[in-house]
């Protein structure tokens, strides 16, 4: 009993999520009032952390609901508090941008912020007004793309990596098989950058905040209250306390809604054991569309961990699910990922493409939406993006560990008996000619075959794909302009869009998934050898433990992190 009051403590202090229709809410509150909208962390798809029960802090969901609820309320002034701990990407930011533009014109939005960045001002653009914390600062300073290249450091200790890529572009594995980026990734990163940049910029303009005036703010960074106000990039500076308690009253606040665990009755005690154990199961019993959440590195195997990894096993099964469940009419596949496994892209990519066929799918590029995950994302029937959406990358790879030298400088040597000319193909050995040529090909397959789903599904040339692969990133913009992409959206018009497909003019609840797993999924205990490794160990340098544990060639579909802020 001592241990089911310990879980009972910890479900309250970790509340979860409950799924919440983004179409609609009942309107409170008075006319005359205020509503204060609290916004905080970075809004991932899926927020990590939560002890015991999966997801904790505000996902990009959560903080869509909490808006869209916001402007269907009584109240006509609504304070949108981004000044705690705020720090959305941009992708992020043009969603909740979209959710403020579509509230009717008696809504006035005060914006309040503090530490803001630039994609912070994508948000203040959809505003009425802007406000700061008057001791606090800005770092609207535009965009650094940064990428450390450790092949000096792993060469003092006689490690050295090779790779074989589909393209120059493909420069996900530089980092570890060279000391600084090459020309290829440098015109690559620069053009990047730029469309970024362009993106960012134009989405912060507002009223009186033009593009000029934008770019000349960044040379005063960061930006005090005093400066910030004279740069007109706020409308004032405000003690926060004694401000929002000035707003014309009454003042509510809009709260995250969280489902809380009946202990009041045996059966409900007993139920929420059973969640403990067996995983949420939550269904919909009316018809809803299906929100699919794909966040983190692609892996092979059967676990994904929510946030962390998408498993092409469990995925494809989710999908395949889907196609034979009656009550999901449609489905919003949202993918923030720079990839990972060819393979596990595959089979994800080949599940998705099936139940394209029997419902309206509809792709959502956040972040990013690269390599493998732009694999798996293009089996939908449309795809949106964001402006800020970094996505492409089509093309693979493979990187091979060379270990001669590291055992030298330990003394170690090693002695090989093979009956085969290549049965040492995949051993930490030299890296041969023959080895490079006998990967090649294997890359070059794959690769040829990522380009020619890409063109059916997009209804590209195969040569205009071929100009576009190689590794080449793009913006949002971009993605639209090349035909890698439909449309720029967020979640409210891919929602609108499945139902437009589904011949479905009612607004309909949305069901999140994957739905969070058992007690031990959530602790991250659930296959260890594959599922909890993937979420610790980064993607490069896992390329090695994968390639010990199979004995394969590991071709990668996948994007190098790049750190823009």
């Amino acid at each position: 009993m001592h241990t089911l009051r310990l879980f009972a403590l910890l479900f309250i202090l970790c509340p979860t999520s409950i799924l919440t229709a983004v179409e609609a809410a009942p309107p409170l509150g008075e006319p005359g009032g205020t509503l204060v909208v609290n916004l905080s962390g970075s809004l991932p798809l899926r927020p990590g952390g939560g002890f015991l029960f999966g997801d904790s802090g505000m996902s990009l969901f959560d903080a869509t609901v909490l808006l869209k609820r916001a402007i269907t309320q009584a109240e006509k002034r609504i304070i949108l508090d981004c000044s705690l701990e705020f720090a959305p990407g941009l992708a992020a930011a043009e969603e909740l941008a979209a959710v403020l533009r579509s509230r009717s014109t008696d809504k006035r939005v005060v914006c309040l912020i503090d530490n803001a960045s630039d994609a912070v001002l994508a948000i203040a653009a959809a505003c009425d007004e802007v406000v700061m914390v008057e001791a606090g600062m800005l770092n609207v300073d535009g965009l650094s793309l940064s990428s450390d290249y450790y092949a000096d450091a792993l060469n003092r200790f006689g490690i050295k990596f090779h790779a074989v890529t589909s393209g120059a572009a493909k420069t996900a594995p530089e980092p570890f098989t060279k000391s600084r980026p090459s020309a290829a990734a440098i015109a690559e990163h620069q053009r990047l950058i730029s469309a970024l940049d362009q993106a960012t910029l134009a989405l912060a303009v507002r009223p009186n905040v033009t593009l000029e005036r934008l770019t000349a703010a960044r040379a005063r960074a960061p930006q005090t209250a005093a400066i910030a106000k004279e740069l007109g990039l706020v409308n004032a500076a405000v003690e926060p306390g004694a401000w929002l308690k000035g707003q014309p009253g009454p003042v509510r606040y809009l709260r995250q809604e969280t489902d809380q665990p009946d202990f009041n009755s045996l059966p409900g005690i007993m139920a929420f054991i059973n969640e403990l154990m067996s995983g949420e199961q939550k269904r919909t019993l009316i018809k809803s569309i299906a929100v699919v959440e794909l966040e983190g590195s692609i892996i092979e195997g059967d676990v994904s961990v929510p946030g962390y990894t998408i498993a092409g096993n469990d995925t494809a099964a989710l999908f395949d699910r889907l196609i034979n469940d009656a009550m999901i009419v449609g489905v919003v596949v949202r993918i923030n990922s720079g990839g990972g496994s060819a393979g596990a892209s595959d089979r994800a990519h080949y599940a998705l493409k099936r139940l394209a066929a029997a419902k309206p799918v509809v792709a959502l590029f956040d972040a990013v939406c690269a390599s493998g995950g732009y694999y798996i994302g293009c089996a939908a029937k449309e795809i949106m993006v964001h402006r800020g959406t970094i996505t492409g990358s089509i093309g693979v790879f493979a990187m091979v560990p060379d270990l001669d030298a590291t055992r030298a400088l330990f003394g170690v040597h090693r002695h090989t008996i093979t009956t085969g000319p290549r049965a040492e193909l995949f051993s930490t050995s030299e890296f041969t000619a023959d080895k490079e040529a006998a990967i090649r090909q294997v890359v070059v397959a794959v690769d040829e075959r990522f380009q020619a789903i890409v063109a059916e599904n997009r209804g590209l040339a195969l040569d205009k794909v071929h100009e576009l692969a190689g590794g080449r990133v793009f913006s949002g913009d971009e993605a639209v302009a090349l035909g890698l992409a439909n449309r720029i959206g967020d979640l409210p018009t891919a929602v609108a869009r499945v139902r437009e497909l589904a011949g479905i003019t009612e607004p309909l609840p949305l069901e999140r998934l994957p739905h969070a797993g058992g007690l031990a999924a959530r602790l991250g205990l659930g296959g260890v050898q594959s599922a909890m490794l993937q979420a610790v160990i980064p993607p490069a340098a896992r390329v090695l433990v994968e390639q010990a544990q199979r004995s394969r060639i590991q071709v990668m579909a996948w994007t190098a992190p790049l750190l823009v802020e």
